[in-house]
């Protein structure tokens, strides 16, 4: 920041100090005799007071995404490219912090009825979305209901099978009114953005897909298609003091080794999509800081139920039968997935250790056989573009599949057309990831219930149904574990996805970049970060 001053003196000493921008002694000062009567502008660099913990403020991060946003409604867009820049422009009633704890965030508090029933939140005071106008209950009312509204066509409404309605208490008070116990609601609401809290008017002037406006630490200020999305600071923002940037550049580089380069050569602060099969030297090398967690994500074929032959689970047994997970780990992943048979990652509470379907080619070509398909079959996987690990497991599944007869030609997608064709049924197999999150629920439910948004296989069985609305509604830990063991076991064994492994979250950044951590949701939220330099 600069301040013009403009100084009127006659014979007198002035002393200038110049503002160092580092923490060296300053310079001896410079003395200016005058003589006479003079107007002297002086530019003086005004360097920030850093706070007394040390954090300084101010600068712009640059940090590097791999794909352009795929719309910036929270509400209905699944990318994961946009929820890099909306984590940071919209907030929810609580949150995730860097522990997998659920804490408060627009809720500063809660409390539950005795009957489990009833859940009551307090809004903070003063928070105010990035227009100016204040956040009141009537908001989260409004994006609840949003939310659940069958037009909305929202992904996540299954989030809310519970909630009989949502109601205003105050100005600053929800009730949120459950038909049944829901042991994971705060889970529900806050580990995930696109729960996030937003005002009504960008939904009834058109912008909401166009222009996020939120409550969070940074404003929306521009998209630029293949190139970059702009934040910059909220000064407003209800978490005092933060954030301690002036703003967040997202330059969109789709190529990781394009992406590396940028930011071994300083041209960019922050990324993570590294190539994963330099995380380990990088991660030694000193140059950069590189944080690898478990994530809480599985990446898995999806096979097509409503298409032959598919639609025999003794084809698709074979086909999990026929896939070396650790082979296909290693090409996608290298050192930073671990081959797993079921969803939910082996580092998690939740995880159930059955692993039925080690490779095993011969038992593989006699489920074939009895399912009339003794000389293999013709068909086709979809990878993205978006995600080269799928593209990288493709080609290891083709020659792994090639080994019982099926040829499996690779159709790759850029990610937008993908997803078209994901949604409208258009593929045999593909090869994607979904983020679990924390609970079995966010694991299971949306992808395996009969006829959700998510259920792209259309993968059906009244018995699992039945099994994940007990799960999601069991209040006893241990009852709940059992019961998602049963749905596991099931759903592994009819094999409507055959799972390969669990990925790491892998981010990196220059050694400047201070007080960013990863998070095992792979959420990326700069309001703590500052700049060192």
């Amino acid at each position: 920041m600069k301040r013009t001053l403009t100084l009127m003196s006659f014979g007198i000493l002035i002393a200038l100090l110049i503002a160092s921008c580092t923490p060296a002694a300053p310079p001896e000062p410079e003395t200016i005799v005058i003589t006479e009567e003079v107007e002297v502008e002086v530019q003086v660099e005004v360097t920030p007071t850093p706070n007394p913990d040390g954090i300084k403020r101010g600068g712009t991060l640059l940090a590097a995404i791999s794909a352009d946003p795929q719309g910036f409604d929270p509400h209905i867009t699944s990318a994961h490219s946009s929820f890099e820049i909306l984590e940071n422009v919209y907030d929810t009633l609580v949150t995730v912090d860097d522990d997998l704890n659920m804490v408060p965030s627009l809720a500063e508090s809660w409390e539950v009825s005795e009957d489990n029933l009833t859940w009551i939140f307090h809004l903070r005071e003063g928070v105010t979305f990035h227009n100016g106008r204040a956040l009141t209950a009537d908001d989260v009312v409004y994006s609840y209901k949003r939310i659940m509204d069958e037009e909305t066509g929202s992904g996540v409404s299954w989030r809310f099978g519970s909630v009989e309605s949502v109601e205003a208490v105050d100005d600053l008070t929800v009730a949120i009114n459950l038909t049944e116990a829901s042991p994971n609601l705060l889970g529900r609401i806050g580990a995930y953005k696109g729960m996030s809290i937003i005002p009504q008017e960008i939904v009834e002037d058109g912008t909401v897909d166009t222009f996020p406006l939120g409550t969070g630490p940074f404003k929306f200020v521009e998209f630029i298609p293949g190139d970059h999305v702009t934040l910059e600071a909220n000064p407003d923002y209800w978490d005092e003091g933060k954030p301690y940037l002036d703003g967040v550049t997202f330059k969109i580089i789709p190529d990781e080794t394009v992406l590396l380069t940028n930011l071994l050569t300083g041209e960019v602060d922050w990324a993570d999509s590294l190539p994963p099969q330099r995380v380990t030297e990088l991660a030694t090398s000193g140059e950069i800081i590189v944080q690898k967690k478990s994530g809480g994500d599985y990446w898995y074929i999806g096979l097509n139920l409503e298409r032959e032959p598919f639609d025999d689970v003794r084809v698709r047994q074979a086909i999990a039968y026929a896939v070396n997970r650790n082979d296909v780990a290693t090409a996608a992943k290298w050192d930073t997935a671990t081959p797993n048979q079921g969803p939910i990652s082996p580092d998690s509470f939740w995880h159930y250790d059955y692993q039925p379907f080690d490779q095993d080619l011969e038992k593989a070509r006699e489920l074939l056989a009895e399912a009339g398909y003794p000389n293999g079959f013709d068909t086709e996987f979809m990878p993205t573009t978006f995600y080269e690990e799928t593209v990288r497991s493709a080609q290891v599944l083709q020659a792994q599949l090639a080994q019982i007869g099926i040829n499996a030609e690779i159709r790759t997608l850029e990610w937008g057309t993908w997803l078209e064709e994901e949604g409208a049924g258009n593929f045999d197999m593909y090869i994607c990831g979904w983020v679990g999150n924390l609970d079995p629920d966010d694991y299971f439910y949306a992808q395996h219930h009969t006829d959700l948004f998510f259920n792209f296989t259309g993968y059906s069985n009244p018995d699992v149904d039945a099994l994940l609305d007990q799960g999601r509604t069991e209040t006893d830990e241990s009852a709940r574990q059992e019961i998602y063991n049963e749905v596991q076991e099931v759903i592994i064994d009819e094999a409507p996805y055959v799972y390969l492994y669990s990925s790491d979250v892998v981010q990196a950044w220059q050694p400047y970049v201070r007080g960013y951590s990863t998070i095992g949701t792979n959420a990326k939220r700069f309001e703590n970060t500052w700049l060192d330099r």
